[in-house]
């Protein structure tokens, strides 16, 4: 008999995971799924955003801004794989962009970054952009008006 250590289990069982779910949604999809970059959240950002989708995945975005440029940035999501796909992929598209290239991103660039997206999760990607861009906003606006980021700071 052939016994293998755990590690080595999981091992497997991770690859076997990241081919079939690889071979539903996407190689690329999958591993951002899996594997997601930037999940988390930021302590005191310059911006904020969470919205909603029609599938009532939700994202939120959080970023630092240094001058024009995203310089970190997070988010959370309580979504499907592909939304954790999109999210992901928007804030590695965004991350260390200035503030018009990241203005820019939308469902279609975080598609094709992706190389590809099946038809009925594209509306996960056009979620993350939306999300993006609107905490993108919320930086600019919270530096033309400081008061905010006190404001959201304590919890109000």
């Amino acid at each position: 008999m052939d016994l293998k250590d755990p590690e080595s289990i999981a091992k497997e069982i991770e690859k076997a995971i990241l081919e079939g779910l690889g071979k539903a949604i996407g190689e690329k999809v999958a591993e951002h799924a899996l594997r997601p970059r930037n999940a988390g959240v930021l302590e005191d950002p310059d911006g904020e955003a969470t919205l909603s989708g029609i599938c009532e995945d939700t994202i939120r975005i959080q970023l630092k801004l240094a001058q024009d440029r995203i310089i970190d940035i997070a988010f959370m999501t309580n979504g499907c794989a592909a939304t954790i796909a999109c999210s992901s992929m928007a804030t590695e598209l965004a991350k260390g962009a200035t503030v018009g290239e990241a203005l820019s991103i939308d469902g279609k660039k975080v598609i094709e970054a992706l190389g590809g997206l099946p038809i009925e999760h594209t509306h996960c990607a056009d979620l993350a952009a939306n999300t993006l861009k609107k905490a993108v906003r919320d930086a600019l606006q919270t530096r033309n008006e400081p008061w905010k980021k006190l404001y959201r700071s304590r919890g109000a």
